[in-house]
């Protein structure tokens, strides 16, 4: 092409700036082989630079060795994400059409999403150009329909364990016809969220201040429950026009948030029935527990926005009637209850062209079992020639960046396993690590923790496989915000592997890891106190294998001080 614009994977040319944000720009772009317009959104995290200040100096240390393989590690993860994100196909979700990474001539990579363009306003604008006072406020249920659509989209993402960590009025689209759109799921993981965060990970708070919940001011453990308080904070911004918490120069806007009493919606706005007003209270509950979930606010509002609970009318805001949001809920829009979108139905077709050398899965025009371990698959037992072959096709799979297809593969397999049999259990273990690199990471905990209590029954509390089931079903359990779930698996690893890490580096840095973990756990569980016993109980392991300079210290130190300002204590 001559007319010197920039194009990725040859095809998806980028054409004017849409708009620009601290991490991101988003530019009007035209797909040439599909023949319509996209979204182009370039993404450039700093820590993936070779210059950045989180990367030491000297290139052989063992922190600089973690430290670059948890940066390469975080470019892979949010490549995966992304592709989870794109496959949850939500009416409230702008669709994902492609991603990839470029190497640019300063040796930096550069991240590039193509994406549905969209046509309709940002929640922010229309809260801006609203009045809040007098007769043309905006109706109760204008807010109640925003606010469901939205709570309708994180009902289904967190079933499969993504938490979206920055809902607020610039991440919502309300687009023509009324849909809302929920806006910029791969910035919040770009910015290397986790539900924890990790020794190695550079320091960095995801999320907006006037829409944090308590948990993430505190820098720990990030639940749907901290998706429910933004959303709460947002509900009370469309009731009233304003946030919830303001900080000041006597009350800081995290104490405000961590420890202020929850304003009133009723006190603002009269009008507002009592139910929303308790609604509100509730989703801005200090303790994550106490939040009602993404549905629960959904089910609670359906009844405003459809307008079978009648409430104060006014207008829209500028008066766009193309963008009610209140028009979608003539059809529902939240899913049934505990509906998985990934799980593979039992008549689900394999492709034939997703078909790799050597592959040994079942015909391509043949039924995908579910993959529950019952063994009652039509076909034939496998056998652990065919097993040992279909090991080596997941494998290239997963390299590849596949692991649906992975994952898809190994189902399969192990619905023709025998129950109970060495190789169902060999099979319900890889398919639990693929899981885990796919992002599922509640189903990837409970196969994971399924195993390792058969491994520990037959081979020992000390066997190695039992050791890494517990491992990995911990830090899955972690990462899906399940901590009472997570810390039996995690204390078990710690206690039973301190013989294998005495003797494997490798072992150790996962034991410290796991106590890191589990301290963050502790916080989030309400045991501040033994968490601060943990992390001192850690410190000295850290920085004598990586110097007490380092990053993994430095990161410890400043947990530490978060707990010690929720305890009033010092480190």
């Amino acid at each position: 092409m001559t007319d010197g614009k920039r194009r990725f994977a040859g095809r998806y040319r980028v054409d004017g700036l849409l708009g620009r944000g601290g991490m991101s720009e988003v530019y009007f772009g035209y797909d040439e082989r599909l023949d319509r317009p996209v979204a182009v959104k370039l993404l450039q995290p700093p820590s993936y630079a070779p210059s950045s200040p989180f990367v030491p100096s000297s290139p052989d240390s063992p922190e600089a060795v973690e430290i670059l393989d948890a940066l390469e590690r975080d470019q892979k993860r949010f490549l995966r994400e992304i592709r989870v994100t794109a496959r949850l196909e939500l009416p409230g979700v702008p669709a994902v059409y492609d991603t990839g990474v470029d190497d640019l001539v300063d040796g930096t990579r550069q991240l590039w999403l193509v994406m549905q363009l969209l046509r309709g306003s940002v929640l922010e604008t229309l809260i801006d150009g609203a009045n809040f006072s007098g007769p043309d406020t905006p109706s109760v249920a204008w807010a109640a329909a925003i606010t469901a659509q939205v709570a309708a989209v994180l009902a289904d993402v967190h079933r499969v364990d993504i938490v979206h960590r920055d809902i607020k009025a610039a991440n919502i689209m309300v687009t023509d016809g009324g849909l809302v759109k929920v806006l910029d799921f791969g910035i919040a993981i770009l910015r290397g969220a986790g539900a924890l965060p990790r020794l190695t990970q550079v320091d960095r708070t995801v999320g907006t201040p006037a829409y944090m919940s308590p948990e993430q001011w505190a820098g720990q453990l990030v639940t749907p429950a901290s998706d429910v308080y933004s959303l709460g904070c947002l509900l009370f911004e469309l009731l009233t026009g304003d946030v919830p918490f303001h900080g000041t120069d006597r009350v800081p806007l995290r104490v405000a948030h961590q420890s202020s009493a929850v304003p009133s919606v009723a006190r603002v706005r009269p009008s507002v029935p009592l139910a929303v007003d308790e609604l509100v209270a509730a989703m801005l509950a200090k303790d994550p527990a106490r939040r009602p979930s993404a549905e629960s606010v959904y089910r609670a509002l359906l009844p405003i926005a459809a307008g079978t609970v009648a409430v104060a009318e006014g207008p829209l805001p500028r008066g766009d009637e193309r963008r009610d949001p209140v028009r979608p809920f003539r059809w529902p829009l939240l899913g049934l209850a505990g509906r998985d979108p990934f799980q593979v139905r039992a008549d689900s077709r394999v492709p034939a062209d997703s078909r790799v050398p050597g592959d040994s899965r079942v015909p391509a025009d043949s039924p995908v079992p579910a993959g529950d371990g019952s063994g009652s698959a039509t076909t034939r037992p496998l056998t652990e020639e065919e097993a040992a072959r279909l090991c080596v096709d997941v494998q290239v799979l997963l390299d590849s960046e596949h692991p649906s297809d992975a994952i898809s593969l190994l189902e399969a397999g192990l619905g023709r396993t025998v129950p109970g049999s060495v190789l169902e259990l060999q099979m319900r273990r890889t398919l639990a690590a693929a899981l885990l690199i796919g992002g599922q990471y509640s189903r990837a905990a409970q196969l994971f923790e399924q195993a390792g209590a058969a491994f520990r029954q037959h081979l020992g509390a000390d066997d190695s496989w039992a050791l890494d089931c517990a491992y990995q079903a911990g830090h899955a359990y972690a990462q899906a915000g399940k901590p009472d779930k997570a810390l039996p698996q995690l204390r078990y690893y710690v206690m039973n592997a301190v013989p294998l890490a005495a003797q494997d580096v490798d072992e150790a840095a996962k034991v410290m890891e796991s106590r890191f973990v589990i301290a963050q756990l502790l916080a989030s569980t309400g045991e501040t106190e033994s968490a601060i016993t943990e992390l001192r109980a850690v410190r000295p392991l850290l920085a004598a294998a990586y110097g007490p300079e380092s990053a993994q210290v430095r990161n410890l130190d400043k947990q530490a001080a978060r707990l010690q300002f929720v305890q009033g204590t010092t480190f």
